[in-house]
């Protein structure tokens, strides 16, 4: 456009001068903001000029604008540049991305994007002078990580996860939320809860799940995730669901196992490596060829098997990678940053995640350790005649209800048992009408 402005200042007249505008109409990148819609259904608002990073999902590449100019280093999951335009016919987006030191125009269809994160702003315009001017240095961009720790439905609940994405919220949309996924499993009931938390959550965030355990319940929801990274240590699966002692089976069982397979899709994987992790019997193997690309089978015909109806699915790291179910492996936050693609000297990582966690596992050890106290008071109150004893017996009861109401988790799922909290409040009331009857008694 400058060259054109020059041309223009000469004053080479009008004819000259309408030329040179149809030209730049054809030629100019479209300015117009547009709501795309990326393949797991999330609308995101993008415009031309916008700097971005798009993770695409597997079966995805970003192709070289001019096709007898291919790109100079094949399509990576993820491409980082501008947005050149935003194609609402074809429903793409074209970016200029840095490949092999030289700038490449790449087509990204909406419905190869897994994620799509707006990383800068970009230059602004003199709208009298049409000078660019740079933009301000970005600000660090922040990550929540937060831990996700302990048993499914007491250490580990929805709970945190809504509280980290409301603090990712006071920021904006296309946040990095991190769970530092620990948990040997849990309450199924939780992990409907989670199940609507996470895709709540995914709409507005880039959510990212970093396995050192992630068994059962803490499985099912790590594969809610679109990015899915593990610890060398880490291990996922045996999504196994039990009704009392016994797992469950029959209708139970098939229903399960096609809402795990319905939740790994989701992530962007394929269904039978979810399905194989509920039970047993379904056979799973996969061949890798030379250019790394996977094909799975719900048979043992792969080269490399996985599950062979012996036992449920559980993957560990080595094996999450080589079937590329796994994106990365990194044993700390600026492992993990580096294969975010990211820069450790350009982000921040937020405490609240670990405050969140922390406060959490604080008191969940509080009420561990107050429980069996305040019922051995409850069961031999003190005092030295009734009126003191029940007194006493009214205490306890009311810190045990205090309890119910901050700690619910720790109160139903740890011993010693304790009665419901409506139970307590009738006891409650009970007594306190005893207590008024005797204090009644001794004054006539």
């Amino acid at each position: 456009m400058s060259d054109y402005r020059s041309f223009l200042s000469f004053g080479r007249g009008c004819i000259a001068a309408c030329i040179v505008s149809a030209v730049a109409l054809t030629i100019a990148p479209s300015a117009r903001a547009a709501d795309i819609k990326i393949s797991d259904g999330t609308i995101v608002k993008v415009d031309a000029g916008n700097s971005v990073r798009v993770l695409l999902t597997a079966s995805a590449s970003a192709s070289a604008v001019n096709p007898t100019k291919p790109a100079a280093a094949p399509s990576a999951s993820v491409v980082e540049g501008k947005i050149l335009r935003v194609n609402a016919d074809d429903k793409s987006i074209t970016v200029t991305a840095i490949v092999a030191g030289k700038p490449t125009d790449r087509v990204i269809k909406w419905s190869s994007i897994k994620s799509i994160s707006i990383i800068g702003s970009s230059a602004a315009a003199d709208s009298k002078t049409g000078t660019a001017i740079a933009a301000a240095p970005p600000a660090k961009r922040t990550i929540f990580i937060m831990p996700w720790e302990g048993t499914v439905g007491e250490g580990a609940r929805h709970d945190e996860i809504e509280a980290i994405g409301k603090e990712a919220d006071k920021i904006g949309p296309h946040q990095i939320i991190i769970l530092e996924v620990i948990s040997p499993g849990g309450l199924v009931t939780e992990g409907d809860e989670i199940d609507a938390t996470l895709m709540d959550l995914k709409k507005r965030h880039r959510v990212i799940a970093w396995i050192k355990e992630a068994i059962s319940a803490a499985a099912f929801t790590s594969l809610h995730c679109d990015e899915i990274y593990f610890q060398r240590v880490g291990t996922l699966g045996a999504i196994t669901m039990f009704a009392g002692t016994k797992s469950i089976e029959g209708a139970e069982l098939d229903a399960w196992q096609k809402k795990v397979g319905d939740v790994t899709e989701v992530g962007g994987r394929n269904r039978w490596v979810g399905e194989a992790m509920v039970t047993n019997a379904p056979l799973l193997s996969y061949d890798r060829d030379e250019n790394g690309n996977i094909k799975w089978y719900n048979t043992l015909e792969g080269k490399y098997p996985l599950s062979d109806a012996i036992q449920n699915l559980t993957l560990n790291a080595d094996i999450a990678m080589h079937c590329k179910f796994a994106d990365g492996i990194a044993n700390n936050p600026d492992e993990l940053i580096a294969l975010l693609h990211l820069n450790k000297e350009d982000v921040v990582i937020s405490p609240v995640g670990y405050k969140i966690h922390k406060d959490w596992q604080a008191l969940l050890e509080d009420c561990k350790e107050q429980k069996p106290k305040i019922i051995r008071d409850a069961m031999n109150p003190a005092g030295s005649d009734n009126v003191a004893q029940i007194g006493s017996q009214i205490k306890a009861i009311k810190q045990l209800i205090l309890w119910w109401d901050k700690c619910a988790p720790c109160m139903q799922l740890d011993g010693p048992q304790v009665p419901p909290k409506e139970e307590l409040e009738k006891q409650l009331k009970q007594l306190r009408k005893q207590l008024g009857e005797i204090q009644k008694q001794k004054k006539g």
